[in-house]
Order: structure tokens, then sequence, then C-alpha cells
């Protein structure tokens, strides 16, 4: 470079010119074909990524949504490029206003994290923070970042089995509180059984936890749940200072590689949660967050979708007499009558990764909910991997 080269031609950032926005656009785009009007009334939605069959895998084995980023989210993100310089401080507060509307809050019980990831071990920290001696409660299984990370920081973990119908044992949970236990940990829809609790049995229970023990809630897979008996429990954060809530933009709003989540609770715990923040939400992140938020449309396609496909896997798995949870995530969890490392190679041949191992489910296998043609596949190719 010339030393006669002007500082500004270093420093400034290239302007984003129409073309290149165009250019940039038609990227992002290309790959999102319209839904027809027949496919909408199905319920499916348009595939907006490339298909991974396209690489020889189809991948659901991550819990993952592939039918996002919604539309409306993808032009955030391209239109984030021109604030990636900044902070993003005053999108996190016009993010975080707009979820403490939707849930009846004042903005201050909303903390926004770096995925819901962030904020489960946010939760670790402040139940360790004490001191030595501290227990935590979870069930066995269930999702494992915030038990393995309070493990890490030095904290016992209570395993509590889960129910004959694989949900959690809530009342053997509270039998197991103790002097020491310092968190209860609920993933409800639960990972990766699916199971849910109904609302009222979870409320009595959040009541019931002694005051100096605090409840995460962790409601990652809440939007997808069809059981008229289950729901949310995030108003209780008005009356319980106990409580944490946790959500995610990762399932529902397809934007898990972009980490946005947000935890609700009450005004004095939320101001501890938000005093241990260990890391901020990037730009694109929020952008994207809060345009899915209000793709109220492609939100409830998107539901429909992957609600039709799990019922297609419930159906599959019933006909063939085999075992399963009642799943109210993106995800199936049943008996496969075998070997799981079996069923898993069965699979791969057929270019198929289904998901991993749980202790105590040595037979049984975990399927995401994929693009309508990767279920086809799928159920295509599960009367093979199943046989003997």
């Amino acid at each position: 470079m010339s030393h006669d080269t002007p500082e500004s031609s270093v420093l400034e950032q290239p302007r984003l010119s129409r073309r290149r926005a165009l250019l940039g656009a038609a990227a992002l785009f290309a790959s999102v074909p319209f839904a027809g009007a027949e496919a909408q009334k199905r319920g499916h939605v348009a595939n907006p990524n490339p298909s991974p069959a396209a690489s020889g895998l189809i991948r659901i084995d991550g819990n993952e949504n592939p039918y996002g980023p919604s539309p409306k989210a993808r032009e955030a993100i391209l239109a984030s490029v021109a604030r990636a310089p900044r902070y993003a401080d005053s999108e996190v507060d016009a993010l975080g206003g707009q979820l403490a509307a939707s849930h009846g809050l004042p903005a201050n019980q909303v903390i926004i994290g770096t995925g819901s990831g962030e904020l489960l071990k946010i939760a670790a920290h402040m139940a360790a923070n004490p001191g030595p001696g501290g227990e935590l409660i979870a069930a066995v299984p269930t999702y494992e970042e915030l038990p393995a990370f309070g493990a890490r920081l030095g904290l016992t973990v209570k395993g509590i089995a889960v129910d004959a119908h694989h949900r959690h044992d809530l009342a053997r949970m509270h039998a197991a509180i103790g002097p020491q236990t310092r968190l209860v940990y609920i993933c409800n829809p639960n990972n990766p059984t699916g199971t849910v609790v109904g609302r009222t049995e979870l409320e009595d229970f959040v009541k019931a936890v002694p005051a100096q023990t605090l409840v995460v809630v962790d409601e990652a897979y809440i939007h997808l749940v069809d059981d008229a008996q289950a729901g949310s429990v995030d108003h209780l954060v008005k009356d319980v200072p106990n409580l944490l809530v946790m959500r995610t933009f990762s399932k529902i709003h397809g934007l898990a590689g972009l980490r946005v989540g947000y935890a609700l609770a009450h005004d004095k715990t939320a101001a501890t949660v938000a005093a241990w923040g260990l890391t901020y939400p990037n730009s694109t992140g929020i952008a994207a967050a809060t345009a899915s938020f209000n793709d109220h449309d492609f939100l409830a396609k998107t539901r429909v979708a992957l609600i039709n496909d799990r019922n297609r896997i419930h159906a599959a798995i019933d006909a063939r007499g085999l075992p399963r949870a009642d799943s109210q995530g993106n995800f199936v969890f049943f008996d496969t009558g075998g070997p799981l490392k079996r069923f898993q190679d069965r699979m791969l041949a057929k270019n198929i990764k289904v998901g991993r191992h749980f202790d105590g489910y040595d037979t049984w296998a975990r399927v995401s909910i994929g693009l309508k043609r990767e279920t086809d596949a799928f159920l295509a190719a599960l009367p093979g991997a199943l046989g003997a």
C-alpha cells in the first residue's frame, strides 16, 4: 500500500452500494421458494434452506428448525450489516420491551442473553456462588447444559428418574429437596423425551419449592405444545421471586446459529441475573430475533408443519407397536426395539443422521422433525432400520 494513501481509505468501511445490497439479497434469498397454495393449505412451509440431502446427508439429530429463519428475519440479517460496527444496546432494549409486553411484564423483568445457554449457565453460577456444598436437582434424562455446567462449578447433581410416562416426576423431585438444594431444573417440554407436565401441576410445584431454592423452568419448546393441559408458567414470575423462566429463539424461530435467548424473572431476581451477564448479544442475532418475533404468519405455518410431521412419525411408530414418549417438541423419542447403534448405522446407510444415545435408554432414538421431504425419507427408511 502506498504511503500516500489517505488514512480514511483504510479505516472507513466500504459503502454498501445498491448493487452490492441487491447481490447480497439475491444470495440470501436464492434458496427461498414460495410455498404454493396447496402446500400452505396442508400446513407445510417453503424450504428456505438448501436441503442437507444435496450434500448426501439428512441431519435430523440436533432439534433444529430447518424452516427458519423467516423471510423477514433474513431481510433483517442482511440489513444488520450496516449496524455491525455499533454495539446493539438500543436494539437489545427494543427487543426486550417487545418481549416484556408479550408476557405482560415490565421491561426490567426480561433479560436477553446470548442464547438461553448463557442464561442457564448464569443460573448455575448463581447456585454455586454461596460456596461448596450446594445441590442441583434435575430429571434424568433431561437437557444437560445446566446440570453439567453446575457440576463443573462444584454443585452436587441429584438426578431424579422420569416417571413411567417419561415425564418429570415432580413429587419425587420435591421430596429430594433438602437444606443444601440451591437449584431445581425443569425442562418443559423435556429434552430428549419431549414430554410435558401439566400447567396446574407445575404451578403447584413451583410455589411449593422453598424460597431459598432457585427454580429454572426451561420452555425452549413451549411454542410446539398442543396439549391443552400444558402451558407456560411465565405469569408466575410476577409473584415468585425464586423462579426463572427461559425461552430461546433457536427452536420455533429457527435461529439456533445466531444465539439469542431470554429469561423472565421477578424484578429482584432479574437484576441479579443481569448482573451475572457473561457476554453481550450480537446485533445480527438481535435484528433477526426482532424480525422473527413479529413474523406471526411464518411462525404459525412453521408450527403447523412441525406438528403435522411429528404426528406422522408418531403414527408410524404406533403402527409398528413400538413404545414412545408423547412428544410436544420438534422431535420424537421412541424405542427402536434393538441396539441404538444398529438403528443409527442403518439410518446412516440411507444418508440420515438421527440423535445420540441417552443414559438409561439404550434402545431409544431421538429423531428431530426435518423438512417434509426429510420426514418422508425417514419414514421410508424406518421399516428397514427397525428390522431384526
